[in-house]
């Protein structure tokens, strides 16, 4: 078993300038990320552009500034303090940011026109309520539980799951509990070298529901200047069958796995941060 480490860092930020961002600017965001990654381990970054699958790591909206409701964007003020979130799922790119964070007093991120000085990060778990450390091996370890997960999806959340008759891509806005586990099942065997397969995702679809709603709604948000929606919101997931005491265990470590690496597609973008409640 791997002990890679996953860790969740919340960055309290203060703006150097003011000006306009996107409502959510996780495109901005992702590529603020990259610039990083680049200007202290060129190779990685390439490695990283060039890498098949997931990334290593996911990024929260920017929280904390006041967003217009007409243009839809989100106003910044110099001096004005916020915060973001960033997973890491691997322990070289951990090391990279933390080098970034090191190098000077002061460090910043440059998220669009916009610098941010970085004033605070948070990484020890119970900080924040978004940041966590764990290993893979300690995810491993965790028993069976209670047969019920409350999830608090906390920015827009999307599924890509397969595609129409006539190639049209199928975009999946309520996480229905067979699409969220089948991309954690996925990024688990990739981290651990396990393969729980198709069995285990046919398993979820019998016997596992969604057993209540609570403040759900539906946000869009631009990429790449097209629209979409992402569902946002509370739901409670709800195990009928609990005979197969593995497979509980194993469902419960996906929804802890899901607090660092996200649920759906654009997580390296702000969408599908989610978390246990």
């Amino acid at each position: 078993m791997t002990t890679t480490a996953v860790r969740a860092l919340v960055l309290d930020m203060m703006a150097l300038e003011e000006g306009f961002l996107p409502l959510l600017a996780g495109e901005l965001a992702h590529a603020a990320f990259y610039a990083i990654v680049e200007t202290i381990d060129p190779v990685l970054s390439q490695q990283m552009h060039d890498a098949q699958g997931r990334s290593a790591f996911a990024i929260s909206p920017l929280y904390g500034y006041w967003r217009t409701p007409y243009d839809r964007k989100i106003k910044v003020q110099s001096g004005q303090g916020a915060w973001m979130r960033v997973s890491l799922l691997d322990d070289t790119l951990f090391e990279v940011f933390q080098e970034h964070l090191l190098r000077s007093p002061l460090p910043t991120i440059r998220i669009g026109r916009i610098p941010l000085a970085i004033t605070h990060v948070y990484g020890a778990p119970g900080s924040h309520p978004w940041c966590g450390y764990s290993t893979v091996e300690q995810l491993a370890a965790l028993e069976a539980g209670e047969a019920r997960w409350t999830v608090e999806f906390a920015s827009p959340t999307a599924i890509r799951w397969g595609s129409a008759d006539n190639a049209v891509r199928r975009i999946e806005i309520f996480p229905q509990p067979r699409m969220v586990v089948a991309g954690l099942r996925a990024r688990w065997d990739r981290l651990t070298g396990e393969q729980w397969g198709r069995d285990f995702e046919e398993w979820v679809e019998r016997n596992v529901i969604v057993g209540a709603v609570r403040r759900w709604q539906m946000e869009s948000f631009t990429y790449q200047r097209q629209q979409y929606r992402g569902g946002v919101g509370v739901l409670d997931y709800q195990l009928l069958d609990t005979g197969r005491r593995e497979h509980l265990a194993h469902l419960n470590r996906l929804f802890h796995l899901a607090f660092y690496t996200g649920v759906g597609y654009k997580t390296t973008m702000g969408l599908g941060q989610v978390r246990l409640i």
